[in-house]
Formats: C-alpha cells, sequence, structure tokens
C-alpha cells in the first residue's frame, strides 16, 4: 500500500455526530488496531459526552479527498471548573511527522483557553513524554513513577497555567 500524501491540515470542532464518530474511528485504529487496547476502552466512555473534541482532516494529494487523520478530546474535571483533562489524542500512524499532534494539542489549549480552563492534566504513555514536553507539559516531583493505564505505562503531566498568548 502506498502511503497517502496529506496537504492542506484542518482542525476543527468535532461538533455533529459525524464528526464525533469520525474522531473515535480514528481512535479504534490507532488506540484498538495499532496499541492493542480493548474496543470498549473507545466505544464505552463516560467522559465522550460531555467533552470537547476536535477533529483533524488533510487533503489527500492528486485527489483532494478530506480524510480524517487525527482527534483530541479535552474533558472537564469534576469539582474545578478551571481544571481539564486532555485526553484521546491520536493521530494515524500515515500522518505522524506532519505536525498534526503538536497542532491538535495547540487547539485544544486554545479552546480550554477559550472555556476559561487555567490548568490542564493528561495521563501520557510514557514514549510519549518527550511530545507532550515539547508542548509544555511537565511531570511533577510527586509524579516522577509511571503507572499502568490500560496495560501500558504512563506519566501524570501538567500545564498548570496556559500561555495566554495565542499559540496556533
Amino acid at each position: 500500500m502506498v502511503t497517502p500524501r496529506y496537504m492542506n491540515l484542518e482542525i476543527r470542532p468535532a461538533l455533529t455526530d459525524e464528526d464525533k464518530k469520525k474522531c473515535i474511528d480514528v481512535r479504534i485504529k490507532v488506540f484498538v488496531y495499532e496499541q492493542k487496547c480493548s474496543l470498549e476502552t473507545q466505544t464505552d466512555d463516560e467522559y465522550d459526552p460531555i467533552s470537547t473534541h476536535w477533529l483533524a482532516t488533510c487533503q489527500i494529494a492528486d485527489t483532494n479527498e478530506r480524510v480524517p487523520v487525527g482527534t483530541i478530546r479535552l474533558v472537564p474535571v469534576k469539582n474545578d471548573q478551571q481544571v481539564a483533562r486532555l485526553g484521546r489524542l491520536a493521530v494515524l500512524p500515515d500522518a505522524r511527522g506532519l505536525s498534526v499532534g503538536k497542532n491538535l494539542a495547540l487547539t485544544m489549549l486554545e479552546g480550554a483557553k477559550a472555556q476559561g480552563i487555567k490548568s490542564i492534566v493528561l495521563d501520557g504513555q510514557v514514549d510519549k513524554r518527550g511530545f507532550y514536553e515539547k508542548v509544555g507539559f511537565v511531570v511533577e516531583d510527586a509524579d516522577k513513577e509511571p503507572f499502568i493505564y490500560y496495560d501500558k505505562p504512563h506519566y501524570q503531566m501538567w500545564m498548570r497555567s496556559i500561555p495566554k498568548e495565542k499559540l496556533i
């Protein structure tokens, strides 16, 4: 199979049921098929209905067909309206290296600011730590030891203060 050449990244809020289904489809491809998590982790989730989702799409060169390539969600934290959780950041393998993940994270941070969120927490897979650090998240001293989540080691990471300047 030839890897499609992507161009013209677009990230938008997933407001329709169709767009939310596309987000779940990307998550299934990444977390279920690629990383071998259970299907239920992506389809039977109490946080999806209360989260803000974004969908990344690109055009395939030569056809101009626009296809989903990534997704991210912002989950409100109960009892604290100034903190939210970054979750389910997923980018299809053939779209990696195109800054899709970085742009999804920065778009989510802008959306969080617009909602009055001041801090973001995430549970990131250990091998993704460097990516999240480049975006501005840190592992705090109390969270230096990884923990197991869905059979994979993770770190809890924070951005205690979302930068006020425009990120994207």
